[in-house]
């Protein structure tokens, strides 16, 4: 929890300290802080899951500032704990990537074309940083509505996900 503070608190003050030029008017409505809501992954039969990887229970924050910056953190709050604090075994290290997702750097809203595009700056993920990640968007009221194109979770499960927020007031 303290990591999540300090990282949350490294990428809101490295927003404040840029120089950037202000994104178009059609990112206003994106900028602010998003709780996730939910992830629907559909099946193909047309059910709709959890996230393999972040379960059933799913939190996660994301947001966007009227500089054009971004940053998203994603957690399953029901991996195991480690038996020891600051001691763990190998496996017990790899539940802190499994069932977390987090990176922040620049974003850009495409409102006609109905998508808006992540570019990470720094990643949970060392493959993560220099990637560019579209996503449809649907904003109504105080829901944002974000769909990735289709992937694998890492445990090497299909997703066709959309991602639900809404908007902390």
């Amino acid at each position: 929890m303290k990591k999540s503070i300090v990282f949350l608190t490294c990428c809101f003050l490295a927003v404040l300290m840029s120089g950037s030029e202000p994104p178009s008017s059609t990112a206003k409505a994106f900028v602010g802080l998003w709780k996730l809501v939910r992830i629907e992954v559909r099946q193909p039969d047309g059910s709709i899951t959890s996230d393999p990887d972040l379960g059933p229970h799913a939190i996660g924050y994301i947001f966007y500032d009227s500089t054009g910056h971004m940053g998203v953190q994603l957690m399953n709050p029901d991996r195991p704990k480690w038996k020891s604090d600051d001691q763990p075994t190998r496996d017990e290290a790899l539940t802190a990537v499994v069932g977390y997702d987090a990176y922040s750097g620049t974003y850009e809203v495409h409102e006609r074309e109905g998508y808006v595009v992540h570019h990470p700056e720094m990643s949970v993920s060392p493959n993560g940083a220099g990637q560019v990640y579209k996503r449809k968007f649907e904003l109504k009221g105080n829901q944002l509505r974000l769909t990735p194109p289709p992937s694998k979770s890492f445990s090497g499960a299909a997703l066709d996900e959309t991602l639900v927020w809404e908007r902390v007031p």
